[in-house]
């Protein structure tokens, strides 16, 4: 088949993810285009990058330049206006959603499934359900893969006493941060936080993040300390050196990326739930069995200080079977998952 995948955000191709930091949804973009070269399609993806390139098979080239002469698949990620790049109706067409889908409702958007009426593609059950459509299309829920610097990282026989957060910073960590401050550091001072946040890390943020840059700067005495968000592989290390993930529940999100990750490394999660609905975030952990949904702060806290406690048996029991039962999904059974919706 000829696939062409089509996104409109920014620069980046199959190589990205392995050299610098890349947003998940993002990522995810890269990663189903090399799965779907591996499983022998010829594969195109435009995007935002500066040059011509081929990476696992994979050929991209920047948004302005042809388009393929030859496609029998497209994906358009995300943005329903790029289904028009093609206009030919025996192109089968897929509409991959990673947002909110109640833009699909939008009037123009309404024209444009209904001109391409392609399958659309949600990553989640919850993600699917939260689209009420004016008519029956092609739906289906493909979960993303993880990528295999996750899938074949290693816990170590030891592991220190740090959890790790990868929150955007106004999405509950001055929360989290309030919780270590003044009720965990407390009791395990030699337990460390680590923020992994480009903008903080960074230093000179917007306006809108002054407040909780000062928060995070004064916890430097709780061992609360700020990192850059690394590649897939510097990430799979910090997970694997990490005995909690901390996670706030965020209502704007439908894919918790960076939870799938820490989970197929056998990073226990705590997620903070008392701000929100816990059903997103419910379908990334077996909660009780990989990780805890901490319902309020206390639970937060006392699930924490187990955690990073020394001797925790809980910590050995979630990092087993998060590891076990979370690294199962891999971007070979996405792009079969895929394959299935143009092979009907």
């Amino acid at each position: 088949m000829n696939i062409v995948m089509i996104d409109d955000s920014y620069a980046f191709d199959g190589a990205t993810p392995g050299t610098r930091a890349l947003g998940g949804a993002e990522k995810a973009f890269a990663c189903l285009a090399s799965a779907l070269s591996a499983r022998g399609h010829d594969v195109t993806a435009i995007n935002r990058c500066e040059y011509q390139s081929s990476v696992e098979g994979v050929l991209w080239v920047p948004f302005e330049t042809p388009r393929p002469p030859e496609c029998d698949v497209l994906i358009a990620f995300r943005k329903p206006e790029l289904l028009d790049e093609f206009d030919n109706p025996t192109i089968k067409s897929v509409m991959w959603m990673w947002g909110h889908p109640k833009t699909l409702n939008q009037p123009t958007n309404q024209k444009l499934l209904e001109k391409h009426d392609p399958a659309v593609v949600f990553v989640g059950d919850s993600h699917r359900r939260s689209w009420k459509s004016w008519r029956d299309f092609k739906e289906a829920m493909i979960v993303p893969g993880i990528a295999e610097s996750y899938l074949e990282s290693v816990v170590g026989e030891t592991v220190p006493p740090v959890a790790v957060v990868t929150t955007h910073p106004l999405h509950g960590l001055q929360k989290i941060i309030e919780l270590w401050r003044d009720r965990i550091h407390p009791k395990n001072d030699k337990a460390e936080l680590h923020i992994y946040s480009a903008s903080l890390f960074k230093g000179n943020v917007a306006a809108r993040l002054e407040g909780i840059l000062k928060v995070v700067t004064a916890a430097r005495d709780q061992n609360v300390i700020v990192k850059s968000p690394e590649a897939d592989p510097e990430m799979a290390a910090a997970y694997t050196n990490a005995r909690a993930h901390l996670y706030p529940v965020i209502g704007t999100e439908f894919y918790s990326s960076t939870l799938a990750e820490s989970q197929a490394s056998g990073t226990p999660a705590i997620i903070y739930a008392s701000d929100g609905s816990s059903t997103i975030v419910a379908e990334r952990i077996q909660n009780g069995q990989t990780g805890h949904i901490a319902p309020d702060d206390d639970a937060f806290v006392n699930l924490a200080l187990d955690l990073l406690s020394e001797e925790s048996e809980m910590y050995q029991s979630l990092s087993r079977d998060a590891k076990t039962l979370q690294s199962g999904r891999n971007w070979q059974s996405a792009a079969i998952e895929f394959e299935a919706l143009w092979k009907v």
